[in-house]
């Protein structure tokens, strides 16, 4: 049912599934996951939208296509993410990793001419470009295929590669870097469009899947800090980005709380050492987290608002 425009009106429980970025680290999100969906077999079959942002991009688009918990922990083994991040090319005046492994790992998943209005599911995906049209700025674009997107034409996997595109580790995909750089957790960007689409807000719960917290802080007295400081200390590395990307989804967790009170839930471990994006050789680490990771508050939470 249509309100006249593009927005859907509806008026029963509505389930979303959003995903964090943090790379090699999706292999705890892919952990938990499962876990959850052994648990409880319909999670992934009633949401009702996926979001996510660059790693978490790749299971929003996964999941919408219709693969399983177990293709997602198969996508994040180590030897995937190894191949992804290898060779490394040294200097600081090009991306730290070529875009070719991505883009062949992405392709055994997806066909080439796949498109985001093909997929049987909702799914938004976040990016930003950084070059566009002549007297057009820089802005956030969020990938979706509702009926009236813009965006509902646009490849799969052009949508995960931009999605994906990390400053320093990748280069740019067709003027679209991480979406990382708006929204990492893209909680309230799904959160907002399905308001725009007709959903009661009272009507939305939301479940949100980190790829985990990492335990950083700067020890040091900052005020004398300029800019070699923030961007170049080693612990926590970048420390500058780190914080943007990790207080970005944060703040995410706080604005989709007061929304949706009890009916948002934030799944997202704190780890015991920082993890970085590329770090493939922490993956055995995460799975085991996730193995072990009390899940009995989040099992109560899907019992309670999302069965």
């Amino acid at each position: 049912m249509y309100d006249g425009g593009h927005r859907e009106v509806f008026s029963v429980k509505y389930r979303i599934l959003t995903f964090d970025g943090g790379g090699i680290r999706g292999s705890l999100t892919a952990t938990l996951l499962k876990r959850l969906n052994d648990l409880y077999p319909s999670l992934i079959g009633s949401a009702d939208l996926f979001a996510g942002t660059s790693v978490g991009s790749f299971f929003a688009l996964g999941l919408a296509y219709g693969l399983s918990a177990d293709d997602m922990v198969r996508f994040n083994s180590e030897q995937n993410w190894r191949f992804i991040f290898t060779p490394e090319r040294p200097g600081l005046f090009r991306p730290k990793y070529g875009i070719d492994h991505l883009v062949r790992t992405l392709a055994a998943i997806f066909p080439q001419d796949l498109r985001l209005a093909d997929l049987g599911r909702h799914v938004l995906v976040t990016a930003f470009q950084v070059t566009g049209a002549a007297g057009e700025y820089w802005h956030p674009v969020l990938f979706h295929n509702f009926p009236g997107s813009a965006t509902r034409d646009a490849l799969v996997l052009d949508a995960a590669l931009a999605s994906g595109a990390a400053p320093v580790y990748f280069p740019s995909h067709k003027h679209y870097v991480d979406g990382a750089v708006v929204a990492n957790n893209p909680s309230t960007a799904a959160i907002s469009l399905a308001v725009d689409r007709g959903r009661e807000l009272g009507d939305i719960c939301l479940l949100s899947i980190g790829t985990g917290l990492n335990p950083d802080r700067i020890e040091a007295d900052t005020t004398r800090w300029g800019a070699s400081q923030w961007i170049l200390t080693p612990s926590p590395p970048f420390p500058l980005i780190s914080a943007m990307l990790d207080g970005g989804s944060e703040l995410d967790v706080i604005v989709s709380s007061r929304l949706l009170g009890k009916r948002f839930f934030r799944l997202n471990p704190l780890l015991p050492r920082t993890v970085m994006i590329d770090d493939y050789k922490a993956i055995p680490e995460l799975v085991a987290l996730g193995k072990t990771y009390d899940l009995g508050p989040v099992a109560a939470w899907i019992e309670e608002y999302w069965l």
